[in-house]
């Protein structure tokens, strides 16, 4: 084999006999239960045979070849667990240096490449740190043939012919290592490069000090403060974090590189997504906000107009209700692209939430730029949406505000320019209206519905449903969160999308909440008191209501006079209502954690998702937002946050929720992800008190 390659493939296998290397030379290994097998996996749950090991057919690159593991045998046969692979389900996997392999839950092989024989001497289950020195462990180091004469177990070979510095360095276990370790000495000569780095850097030997890795290693030195250097290097499309040791006493500086490709875009998607709506990519409210912010100072300084405008869908609603929000979605998508190509490039088009959309024009001559782009909107309008096999014709009602005349602030020109919009709606929809002070009917509309939210808490017209949230390995409930609905006699049924802004625009919040968290809670005592298994509630709060100066003491008498121990209350905290003001969430949380509540980060990834905040916040439990998980099969880039999330809280030791699993595909590809925790239709609708008593008793 050593004319073929300078490399050595191996297996570390570990099982319930024992660990064994073992270095592979033939072409195909078998691996199963039986004795049979080229490679026996001492564990009854294995298959008989379980796998099948592949070699590559060599590159023209001898050096590159590598093994192929297949599920089962050569003749078609699955085993009947299958196979995981660094955590992912694989019928065959391309195997790489450091990849993970699992044939059961208690036998596992780690497989490696290495740059010659002899440091597979490195695999030793002996530790060589138990001795004093190189010489006391030379008697117990051996080399054996194990098995069929097929698979070479190498514990080990004549050490004394190893140099002593050589024994040291592999002591430290770098050839085990997948990520790229690589040394020079201070005159800019490579002394040492590990299996990973000469796989990933095919060319550093050839460029030397030209390669992205090693450039501007000397010039640095004498400006390092201490010996330890950090830097971002990029190496054709990767990213690395480049740790960098300048060893003075030695003349050597060692570099330690680790691969933050995929989490480098994973952190610029959840920047994206902080910024822009997640169905139609249009910038969102925070977006929106900032950018005016922005152009009234500048127009202030510089004394010229500036154009707000705000619109939304006429009867959207009737849209959804009766052709279903996928049909909904797909419209608000096609209505955005259509605002933009009315629009100028410096010109502004966010999506501020629902069917509501916001313009911004931040430099006009006059009201009438305003006026031309309003009928220009209007025109593109005629033209139907082909939906689905649906031939939609869409109306649009725009409100118009003008700064300086309808306002000098931000919240005041968007209040204003939505004010105008209700004004537009009432003269007959499809029409634009600029504002004036004299429109009073959006104050009208919100005092009224104001009186009936008031009605609806006298009379009882909230109710609660409760949604299962289900832990994948045993399938048993974890948390049920409780939901808030309204069914009006005129209005029917409230949207909770419709509903919870109003409640916050309005001092109701804080009561509509209160009543939502004492009757969650009594719940629970209820379910506790049958006899049910014991879990927390989940009851969502507002960002009105996270801010309410007396919120812990609310809590801690709400749970006072339920009798609900505070480990059973989860409380439901948006991104967004972390980070208005970092310092009043962090007391308030580090408040509720010492009364002993739970508290989650709901909708994470959808706000501004700021990581390096979250080890500040004291929290137990991220809940993935639902939208990353309805586009995880056609979005990989959701994939790789997902995946980022789930890793960030096992980091943090926390729970993690994917919310709105709907499918088995979903299902799947979440535990591919090592999810497990998940909440959605898939498992269960909202459900009544009653019915959710029946499906705890079930589980």
């Amino acid at each position: 084999m050593n004319t073929l390659t300078p490399f050595r493939h191996i297996l570390v296998i570990e099982d319930q006999k024992a660990r064994r290397i073992i270095a592979l030379e033939e072409p195909t290994y078998s691996i199963g239960r039986e004795s049979i097998n080229d490679i026996v996996i001492y564990d009854r749950v294995v298959s008989r045979r379980h796998a099948t090991l592949v070699r590559i057919k060599p590159t023209p690159r001898l050096d590159h070849y590598s093994y192929r593991i297949i599920d089962g045998d050569l003749e078609g046969n699955r085993s009947t667990n299958g196979l995981t692979i660094n955590g992912n389900s694989y019928e065959s996997h391309n195997l790489k240096h450091g990849d993970v392999i699992f044939f059961s839950p208690e036998a596992k092989a780690s497989y490696y490449i290495l740059s010659t024989s002899i440091e597979i001497a490195l695999f030793n289950p002996l530790d060589l740190n138990q001795f004093d020195n190189i010489e006391q462990a030379e008697p117990i180091i051996t080399q054996v043939q194990e098995e069929n004469n097929k698979c070479t177990l190498i514990v080990g070979e004549d050490l004394q012919e190893r140099d002593r510095d050589d024994l040291v360095r592999l002591a430290s276990f770098p050839e085990l290592s997948p990520n790229p370790i690589i040394e020079i000495n201070f005159t800019g000569n490579l002394t040492y490069l590990n299996p990973a780095a000469s796989i990933k850097f095919e060319t550093i030997t050839h460029d030397k000090l030209k390669h992205p890795v090693l450039a501007g290693l000397l010039s640095e030195s004498p400006n390092i403060q201490g010996n330890l250097l950090l830097r971002e290097i990029k190496v054709g499309q990767a990213t690395f974090e480049q740790y960098i040791h300048y060893l003075c006493d030695n003349q050597l500086i060692r570099s330690y590189l680790f691969d933050v490709t995929e989490r480098k875009k994973a952190e610029k998607t959840l920047e994206y997504r902080a910024f822009h709506d997640t169905l139609t990519d249009l910038p969102n409210r925070t977006w929106f906000d900032e950018r005016l912010a922005f152009a009234l100072a500048r127009a202030k300084r510089e004394n010229y107009l500036i154009g707000v405008m705000f619109l939304d869908l006429d009867s959207f609603k009737n849209i959804n209700d009766t052709l279903g929000h996928s049909v909904g979605d797909q419209l608000l998508k096609s209505f955005a692209k259509r605002l933009n190509s009315c629009v100028r490039s410096e010109d502004l088009v966010a999506r501020w939430g629902g069917d509501e959309f916001t313009l911004l024009l931040p430099r006009i001559n006059s009201p009438e730029d305003t006026v031309n782009l309003a009928q220009r909107i209007l025109d593109e309008l005629k033209q139907p949406f082909e939906i689905s096999g649906h031939q939609l014709y869409i109306k649009t009602s725009i409100g118009i505000a003008i700064y300086p005349q309808d306002g000098e602030d931000s919240e005041t020109l968007v209040k204003n320019a939505d004010a105008a919009l209700y004004r537009a709606k009432e003269r007959g929809r499809n029409h634009y209206r600029f504002y004036s002070s004299t429109m009073t009917s959006k104050a009208s509309m919100i005092l009224k519905l104001e009186n009936l939210l008031y009605q609806a808490i006298e009379e009882n017209e909230f109710c609660l449903n409760y949604q299962p949230q289900i832990k994948l390995t045993n399938n048993k409930v974890t948390g049920m969160e409780a939901l808030l609905r309204w069914y009006h006699p005129e209005l029917g049924n409230v949207s909770p999308v419709k509903l919870i802004p109003l409640a916050e625009k309005t001092d109701l919040i804080v009561p509509i909440s209160l009543w939502v968290l004492r009757t969650a809670c009594q719940q629970n005592k209820v379910w506790q008191k049958a006899g049910l298994s014991k879990m927390p509630v989940a009851v969502n709060l507002s960002a009105r209501q996270f801010q309410q100066p007396n919120l812990v003491e609310m809590v801690g008498q709400v749970l006072e006079e339920t009798g609900l121990e505070p480990q059973f209350l989860d409380l439901e905290i948006t991104e967004t209502a972390l980070m208005q003001n970092h310092d009043l969430a962090q007391q308030t949380l580090g408040k509720l954690r010492h009364l002993g509540v739970q508290v989650s980060l709901d909708d994470f990834g959808t706000g501004y998702s700021s990581l390096s905040y979250l080890h500040k916040f004291p929290v137990n439990t991220l809940k993935i937002d639902q939208s990353f998980i309805q586009s995880l099969q056609d979005t990989p880039q959701n994939t790789a946050i997902i995946s980022a999330v789930i890793a960030l809280g096992k980091t943090f030791n926390l729970r993690v929720i994917a919310e709105g699993v709907e499918t088995l595909q979903q299902l799947k590809l979440l535990q591919g992800l090592n999810c497990e925790e998940v909440q959605g239709y898939w498992f269960s609708r909202p459900l009544k008190p009653e019915d959710a008593t029946d499906f705890l008793g079930q589980t």
